[in-house]
């Protein structure tokens, strides 16, 4: 009988340990708005904090090509199901004027540093950046 209920304990808790994290509700977070012109990103520096629900909107206001390049947050997060089609190899590509919404999860990691930048030429030589802290 103590075996039974030991092999029970046993299992219900490595189930437990295993369980996924609970789905969120995509339709809450709190807005952040990262504007991309053609030498910045405003803001450069993003505080989140672990685990909250975000609402990340970048908007493209220049008459060029840019992207979000955040390859180490877009692992680390979670990006909506409904939103990740906008993520392509761990970056948000923008035409001229154009916007995207992710509804994300915080990385659960304390103290975290992130970066992101844009990839295009051009702006990898202006040395175009900015930083995601988690706390």
């Amino acid at each position: 009988m103590k075996l039974a209920a030991a092999l029970l304990i046993a299992a219900a808790t490595t189930s437990a340990a295993t369980a996924a994290p609970p789905v969120p509700n995509w339709t809450k977070g709190t807005p952040i708005d990262v504007t991309v012109t053609n030498n910045r990103f405003t803001p450069d520096r993003l505080t989140l904090k672990r685990g909250r629900q975000y609402i990340l909107r970048i908007h493209n206001r220049s008459d060029r090509k840019h992207n979000f390049s955040a390859p180490q947050f877009f692992t680390a997060a979670r990006v909506s199901p409904r939103d990740s089609g906008w993520v392509t190899d761990d970056k948000v590509d923008l035409a001229p004027g154009q916007s995207a919404t992710l509804h994300i999860v915080a990385p659960d990691t304390p103290n975290a540093l992130f970066s992101y930048r844009s990839t295009n030429l051009l702006d990898a030589a202006e040395n175009m950046k900015g930083e995601i802290r988690v706390r």
